[in-house]
């Protein structure tokens, strides 16, 4: 496969951008604490800013946060709905945040019963991302030092509704690995056209003097929707972004969306940021 850079576009409308996802062709960022979603257009212009969760309260401790790191779009009664992921620090509960995409409305479910299942099964929680795959709802689990595996999981596309019996399946990762440096998921897109799971991922050194930042890849899984019953899944392409081009160094690649898809061929959102400055690059990979 190759990877080509055709655009980069900085983003000024959200403080720290963590997660993007486009439907019908627009594109919808989320602040990592949620407490902001922009909607823009393919022209890059904002069309609606939105706060999800507000943090006006005086017991919440300064430097503390909420951390919303996962977004997919689902289906909901047939309606269009922006799905987040995360934790909550006002009231300390994993929660789920459905946005309707036609009126900006938006519904929150506790779901900590669920992430406690989730912590039972795969210990360390890290969600990183989310994508549906066949209507399931496929999830990064991204690894760290104190925990360095990666783990796919799949559960109900509406798992919220029924969190005690929900499916929970686990799927290692499996990912060739940097020499001193963990690799974790940050990013996940599915392309039905291709059957193909689209994945950013981040480095972390494991060397504790000499720490680096910014070192991307983007992965290519081949034939995704029978490897979400497998035990393990293996990564068909893998691209070092800072390798690819010199536009991605210093860059954290935080999340991922298909634009468009042709057989063979995406492109992409990438949503990334650098020292405070939110950006997101278009790419193209074809075989």
């Amino acid at each position: 496969m190759k990877l080509k850079l055709l655009d980069y576009r900085e983003i000024q409308d959200l403080p720290n951008g963590s997660n993007v996802e486009y439907f019908n062709d627009n594109l919808y960022l989320v602040d990592d604490d949620a407490s902001e979603m922009v909607a823009m257009n393919k022209k890059w212009q904002t069309l609606a800013k939105h706060q999800l969760l507000t943090y006006d309260d005086p017991k919440i401790l300064p430097g503390s946060k909420s951390d919303f790191e996962a977004t997919t779009i689902v289906e909901v009664n047939s309606i269009p709905r922006l799905l987040v992921l995360g934790f909550d620090i006002k009231d300390n509960h994993h929660k789920a945040i459905l946005v309707n995409l036609d009126d900006f409305t938006k519904e929150e479910y506790d779901i900590s019963l669920f992430y406690s299942r989730l912590k039972e099964t795969v210990g360390i929680i890290n969600i990183e991302s989310a994508a549906i795959v066949l209507g399931k709802l496929v999830l990064c689990n991204r690894d760290h030092k104190a925990s360095p595996e990666n783990h796919i999981i799949v559960t109900d596309a509406e798992f919220w509704k029924n969190q005690e019996k929900a499916e929970i399946t686990t799927i290692s990762f499996d990912l060739p690995q940097t020499p001193n440096q963990v690799v974790g998921l940050s990013g996940l897109s599915y392309s039905y056209k291709n059957d193909w799971l689209v994945v950013t991922l981040l480095s972390e050194s494991t060397d504790k003097e000499h720490q680096t930042t910014g070192d991307s890849y983007l992965a290519v899984i081949e034939n995704a929707s029978r490897k979400v019953v497998r035990k393990k899944m293996k990564v068909n392409s893998l691209f070092h972004l800072n390798e690819t081009n010199d536009g991605f160094v210093g860059y954290n690649m935080q999340s991922v969306c298909i634009r468009s898809e042709k057989s063979r061929r995406v492109k992409l959102y990438l949503l990334a940021n650098k020292e405070g400055e939110n950006g997101i690059f278009v790419v193209r990979i074809k075989e």
